[in-house]
């Protein structure tokens, strides 16, 4: 095997583009000034002592360790991130879990926003989900008294013209109506709730596809607004939420702010399935989701 292929190491005011990991570990090793971005999916990947960096990773179906960085801006979805002796760090994330900070002071957090060509598939390989991600809700492990140590924001993660140039001339893009995560807008007041479920015998990337595509209608719809997304596993969840859900093994959730009937309007005959849940079981659905939410953070 060629180590090499999966190592990006000693770079100094360069791009570096990697495609063909093919879910394989990935390291990334004292780069300065450089975009370095990582185009398929991977197992794991730390990036260790760069500075003054912009790094896209792909989905990582493990862990990426950050360590010894500074003023580093990362886009990435994973299972778990975790920053370890970090200084100024700009994060756009997707996590399947609780993001952890050791020993890491000024970094800030926002909603990650991303499309390539190969996103989707990367996602389904790394077994992560495009609805459900708990980056707004950071563990710091070394917290000090009278210091914080990161931000959480709502806004999509701001890039310089010369930085989107770069991603565009490679095939990505971090524009909000070209993203494959659906953006969740803040909360405006009290929200709808729709569902999709599929049985097991539906491939599960078709499934996805059709959701993702109503969600991204919902959010790029000015007069509504999409605040939160949820993947349910009913083989894990199912005795938990409040609908008939017999024969399915997978549901995703929307809420959406807005007009009920305007709402209404937007998701009929919507191609996913989705239907509303009624109103008087919205109290159960969102204890539901809350409880499912903090056992994947715990």
């Amino acid at each position: 095997m060629d180590m090499d292929r999966y190592r990006i190491h000693d770079l100094d005011t360069a791009t570096e583009v990697r495609r063909g990991v093919a879910g394989q570990p990935m390291a990334i090793e004292s780069c300065k000034n450089s975009n370095l971005l990582v185009l398929d999916h991977t197992s794991t990947i730390t990036v260790d002592d760069c500075t003054d960096c912009l790094i896209v990773l792909a989905p990582c179906s493990g862990s990426v360790f950050l360590r010894d960085c500074q003023s580093c801006t990362v886009l990435t979805a994973c299972q778990q991130l975790r920053t370890r002796d970090c200084r100024t760090l700009r994060i756009a994330l997707h996590c399947a879990t609780q993001p952890i900070i050791e020993e890491t002071s000024n970094a800030v957090f926002h909603p990650l926003s991303l499309h390539y060509d190969s996103f989707i598939d990367d996602m389904t390989a790394a077994r992560l989900s495009l609805f459900t991600s708990h980056s707004n809700s950071v563990h710091d492990f070394t917290p000090e008294k009278g210091s914080i140590h990161y931000r959480i924001s709502k806004d999509v993660l701001p890039l310089s013209s010369d930085h989107i140039s770069i991603l565009n001339a490679h095939g990505v893009s971090v524009d909000v109506p070209d993203s494959d995560i659906p953006y969740r807008e803040p909360r405006t007041g009290p929200g709808h709730f729709y569902y999709s479920g599929c049985s097991d015998e539906v491939p599960r990337l078709k499934f996805v596809e059709r959701c993702r595509k109503v969600a991204h209608i919902v959010s790029t719809t000015s007069t509504v607004s999409l605040v939160d997304t949820c993947e349910v596993d009913l083989h894990k969840h199912g005795t938990k939420i409040p609908m008939a859900i017999k024969g399915l093994g997978t549901l995703v959730v929307l809420e959406i702010c807005g007009d009920k009937e305007e709402i209404e309007e937007l998701m009929k005959n919507n191609d996913a399935g989705f239907k509303e849940v009624p109103e008087q079981q919205y109290e159960a659905l969102a204890t539901a989701l809350s409880t499912i939410s903090q056992m994947a953070i715990s």
